[in-house]
């Protein structure tokens, strides 16, 4: 297949932008897919038709709407630049008019309540894919699924995890993550006994020096890491596998559920904040530790808490638990002289 006219004209936008990196990657990936509609759709030209109709194919193969707002922000960001520098780049006349410049991006509501796994389907969901392994990513997507439902670590996170960054501290084993909007791993969440085991399982079938912790293992990529679509195939495929299609969650819903789950064992508000990071740290955590974050144990607790046999049991157990310390709280009879 040629080469379409924007795959060159791409590169040049993106290194005439003052961006970080990472915005590089994401604006690289978002316009190479949409070129390679293009080219599959044998249009050399876009107009503005063409560009609505990309976007609304996007958003009904299941992708959500803040990402369907990058697209359009990095599509827009394109034909604006074109226009703008048609004639000091020598471009053809069908660049020199901004085709999206009606094309307005969709609004995304930060607080619509989205679904989220039950107790008894994040178990679900561990267990069909622990018991469904075969291949290996069979291994890597159980892995992955446990990891984020005990720690809470966004999918950004996974893609970025190196082998390296999982270091063990006073016989706890962690990972140290870029959290968001970071550059370096300088955050950590600690990994419960299930999710090392499945890790393990996974990174013992590997026979690669990929440095990344979880890698595609498809022939067709040549990228050392998973891509940003990655986790919208896998996730449909697991849900599927596990019977829970109808529950309508995304991979992201994961780590609503680790929160949800953290307050439903009867933690605090304190410590959900903490165990989400949703503020960020005074000090870096790459050497040392945070002394309040290594004591809380979420990790593990929610591990046990999902992997548990018998909830009442779990329930009735806290019970009684509970009357037996406030038993030792009472004071003691004084005896009658």
């Amino acid at each position: 297949m040629k080469p379409h006219p924007l795959e060159l004209l791409i590169e040049t936008y993106l290194q005439e932008k003052d961006i970080t990196k990472g915005s590089y990657d994401l604006y690289y990936t978002i316009l190479t897919q949409y070129t390679r509609y293009l080219k599959n759709h044998k249009i050399l030209y876009a107009k503005t038709n063409d560009v609505k109709t990309y976007l609304e194919w996007k958003k009904s193969q299941g992708y959500s709407t803040r990402w369907i707002v990058h697209q359009t922000s990095a599509i827009k960001g394109l034909y604006r630049h074109l226009s703008r520098n048609q004639a000091r780049l020598g471009l053809p006349v069908e660049y020199a008019h901004d085709i999206t410049e009606q094309i307005k991006s969709a609004k995304v509501k930060n607080r619509v309540s989205k679904p989220i796994l039950t107790i008894e389907q994040a178990k679900q969901l561990i267990l069909s894919t622990k018991n469904n392994r075969t291949y290996i990513w069979h291994y890597r997507d159980h892995a992955i699924i446990y990891l984020m439902l005990t720690t809470g670590i966004r999918s950004i996170e996974v893609r970025r995890a190196r082998k390296k960054d999982l270091r063990r501290v006073n016989n706890q084993l962690l990972l140290y993550i870029h959290g968001k909007g970071r550059q370096s791993a300088d955050d950590f969440v600690k990994i419960a006994p299930g999710v090392e085991a499945a890790i393990h399982d996974y990174l013992s079938k590997r026979r690669d020096k990929n440095p990344y912790l979880f890698i595609s293992h498809s022939k067709r990529t040549h990228i050392p890491y998973l891509s940003r679509s990655f986790f919208l195939t896998m996730f449909k495929r697991v849900l599927k596998d596990a019977g829970l299609e109808a529950t309508r969650v995304t991979a992201h819903a994961l780590r609503h559920t680790a929160a949800t789950l953290n307050l439903l064992r009867g933690e605090s508000l304190e410590s959900t904040r903490q165990f989400m990071r949703h503020t960020n740290m005074a000090s870096t955590l790459i050497y040392a530790h945070h002394t309040k974050r290594m004591r809380d144990d979420s990790e593990n607790q929610i591990d046990d808490f999902i992997m548990q046999e018998d909830i009442f049991y779990y329930s009735l157990k806290c019970s009684t638990l509970l009357k037996w310390r406030e038993s030792l709280e009472k004071p003691p009879f004084r005896s009658l002289k």
